[in-house]
């Protein structure tokens, strides 16, 4: 993982005193430590579903983040220059917000021939319990990569060549409204883009295109494009219809696009996706107290029936397990 930058920092407040920050004043060792560290990050991060995308306001010229990007991409500001006045102006804002927070915040610069990215990670540490060497009982702390873990990523290539791209993915802090409007306020990601209307209106067109094939076709061909959509996502990538119309076995690439992006918001040819959108796609779910239900789509008017008249849902051939219940329950009563 080619890391060419990294840093900690610290900041706490209570609400018994103002904040404090520990900043470290050399940058990390970008190989061992520092690699497995970001890959956590970066799996937690990938795997969470509430992440957003969007892109800088260029009106809103108060956001610190995009001016110290710009700042030290220019060589104006050294990395630790540009992770301390983050960090001043964080805790500015605690202080102002009155919030409390005891957290550590991860800088980390990954660049490839492909790739240039800014990842900007806080979480705290979780404590737990270990054995020593000498068999004692001890304290031992970790960094959380769970749900406490807030940060943002800025693919900086693409912000430099299409101002109007999602080039920001953020993971807003949960728990802490006014540390959530900080933390929007902090790093000026705003343009937030609708993934799920955008993700209904390419399956509207995906569901267009399907016409088009026989009946023994459709399931495959759903599900393909499902594996792609969230392949992509995981990977916080946009839904190429070019590359996705290449990899669906047996449609023509071209009409497959012009059908979908007549659907797409602008004909646009690439968009983020939403992870529940797409699986809501390709099976039905619902759970309600004590009854809960799932099936794929394509089951649909085939072994499940459903009458919108009477809302009655009709299942033939029931799951094997199931069905064996069913009998030693009746046969018990």
């Amino acid at each position: 993982m080619p890391i060419i930058h990294a840093i900690t920092h610290h900041i706490r407040r209570t609400a018994e005193n103002d904040t404090a920050l520990s900043l470290r004043q050399d940058e990390l060792t970008t190989e061992g430590n520092s690699e497995a560290l970001l890959g956590k990050l970066k799996s937690s991060f990938l795997a969470r579903i509430s992440r957003e995308h969007g892109s800088f306001t260029r009106e809103d010229e108060t956001a610190l983040l995009p001016r110290e990007l710009e700042a030290f991409l220019s060589g104006e500001r050294s990395f630790t220059q540009m992770s301390s006045a983050l960090m001043e102006s964080l805790g500015g804002v605690a202080d102002e917000k009155k919030f409390e927070i005891d957290a550590h915040a991860l800088f980390f610069v990954e660049k490839t021939l492909d790739n240039h990215m800014f990842y900007l990670f806080i979480t705290r540490l979780s404590e737990s319990l270990t054995i020593s060497d000498t068999l004692d009982i001890t304290p031992a702390y970790a960094i959380d990569t769970g749900p406490a873990l807030f940060g943002i990523k800025v693919d900086l290539a693409e912000w430099k060549e299409r101002q109007d791209y999602a080039y920001l993915s953020l993971l807003p802090p949960r728990g802490n409204p006014s540390l959530a409007e900080s933390f929007y306020t902090l790093t000026g990601f705003t343009n937030g883009i609708d993934k799920q209307k955008s993700t209904l209106a390419f399956l509207e067109g995906v569901e267009a295109f399907a016409k088009q094939l026989p009946d023994e076709k459709i399931n495959d061909y759903r599900n393909r494009v499902v594996e792609y959509c969230m392949e992509q996502e995981v990977k916080d990538a946009p839904v190429m219809l070019q590359e996705l119309a290449k990899t669906v076995e047996g449609v023509n690439p071209e009409e497959f696009v012009r059908v979908v992006a007549a659907h797409t918001p602008e004909a646009e040819q690439e968009l983020m996706v939403d992870r529940r959108s797409l699986r809501h796609y390709v099976k039905f779910a619902g759970r309600e107290k004590d009854l809960a239900i799932s099936f794929n789509s394509y089951q649909l008017n085939k072994r499940v029936h459903y009458d919108p008249d009477t809302d009655t849902l009709s299942v033939n051939g029931l799951p094997k397990a199931l069905r064996d219940q069913l009998l030693r329950h009746i046969k018990a009563e």
